[in-house]
């Protein structure tokens, strides 16, 4: 007998090239079986996927779930992790640097226990984190050795290092300031990353543009992070409407750039301008916080999945910006990320609604589409958890344009 059994789905995993309509046995929290057709006696508890698609467990990598952190009465930006997580279709959460070395503690010894979600955290450059933004004034915002201590201590929730080029701290500590995010992941001997916000939303400070070609030649190396990657502010990957030349070079000696949709790090306009000079990212995340769910233009990590597909990115690549390639940057893909027999049951149930959808980004600009993701049902580690309402007063799907 199997514990679950999801029938006549189509069956979407870019890592093993799959797509066909196919069944899905779950057995002790794994993924047990894959065929064409599997007995329903065999099961415990049966789903009919039938006009579904079944994908990997999607993987957010760039969130913001430290719910509860701040002080009591402050306007909490920061997300709770299931909602951002199993109850909106992802499986599993990077928490990009919402707290640093010293409230980490917090997150990881509450925060994470407590969640249904796989839950992994960058811990920020500046010692409060996010928590406190701007996180980086000067250098007395930095603990590199406490930083050192809280990657060492736990290297199965801290993954990594986040860092903003923002302002003031792109202002007083220049070129430094990554730099002591890489020197804190390096020294932590822990296969740990950094991950890097590129593009001024705090101060629009040309030397945010500066700093970057040195940030992507002379800081960056073979599985760290550009986050914002179709952002239209200043320091990111445009210059003059033309991509950086050392964006391409970074991309071919491995660093990863991912879309980090967010609240105010990506208009339409820019995307088209990065994509028709052939670069296109390797990763998608929503940059979730609880005002971007309900406020937009983000509003969920199937929604970002759907202004990708407005924009002109095929199915298959959405789904693997979304599944396997962010599990290889996690450094997870031999447990999830894929539908391979022996994987985790980490697993999302969509449905691709057909319509006139409309998308909105924080400039104003409007773009249609003609599908969008709905997230149905999720499974982690072998449970089925049902979905929320949704972020919008009817529910999941986008605007009709």
């Amino acid at each position: 007998m199997t514990d679950l059994l999801i029938k006549n789905g189509r069956l979407i995993d870019p890592s093993v090239n799959l797509d066909a309509v196919m069944d899905i046995a779950i057995t002790d929290g794994e993924i047990s079986a894959i065929a064409k057709s599997i007995d329903p006696k065999t099961a415990t508890r049966v789903i009919d996927a039938t006009g579904l698609l079944v994908t990997p467990g999607l993987i957010d990598i760039h969130t913001h779930v430290a719910a509860g952190l701040r002080k009591a009465g402050t306007e909490d930006m920061m997300g709770d992790v299931d909602t951002a997580g199993v109850h909106s279709g992802v499986t599993t959460v990077l928490d990009a640097g919402s707290t640093g070395a010293y409230n980490v503690g917090g997150f990881v010894n509450f925060i994470v226990p407590s969640a249904i979600t796989r839950t992994l955290a960058l811990l920020n450059v500046g010692t409060l984190g996010v928590t406190r933004a701007p996180e980086v004034r000067d250098a007395a915002d930095i603990d590199i050795d406490a930083g050192i201590a809280a990657l060492a201590a736990r290297p199965d929730v801290l993954v990594g290092v986040k860092v903003r080029m923002v302002t003031p701290g792109i202002r007083t500590l220049g070129i430094e300031l990554p730099k002591a995010a890489k020197k804190m992941a390096e020294d932590a001997e822990t296969g740990a990353f950094v991950m890097v916000h590129i593009g001024d939303i705090l101060g629009q400070d040309p030397i945010a543009a500066e700093l970057a070609p040195q940030l992507l030649s002379d800081v960056l190396t073979e599985g760290d992070v550009v986050t914002h990657s179709l952002s239209f502010q200043v320091g990111a990957l445009l210059k003059g409407g033309k991509l950086l030349a050392e964006a391409k070079a970074a991309r071919e000696r491995g660093v990863v750039f991912d879309v980090g949709v967010g609240k105010a790090n990506f208009s339409f306009e820019s995307a088209k301008q990065v994509l028709d000079q052939g670069f296109v990212p390797d990763t998608l995340s929503s940059d979730f916080t609880e005002m971007s769910r309900f406020a937009g233009p983000t509003h969920s990590m199937v929604e970002c999945m759907s202004k990708m597909l407005s924009i002109g990115l095929p199915l298959g690549d959405v789904i693997a910006m979304s599944t396997s390639r962010p599990a290889q940057v996690l450094g997870i893909d031999e447990e999830t990320g894929s539908l391979a027999v022996g994987y985790d049951a980490d697993i999302t149930l969509l449905e691709l609604a057909n319509g006139d959808f409309l998308f909105r980004d924080v400039t104003g600009a409007t773009h249609k589409g003609k599908q969008a993701f709905r997230p149905v049902s999720t499974v982690r580690a072998g449970e089925v958890i049902p979905v929320d309402y949704g972020p919008r007063p009817w529910g999941w799907l986008p605007e009709q344009g």
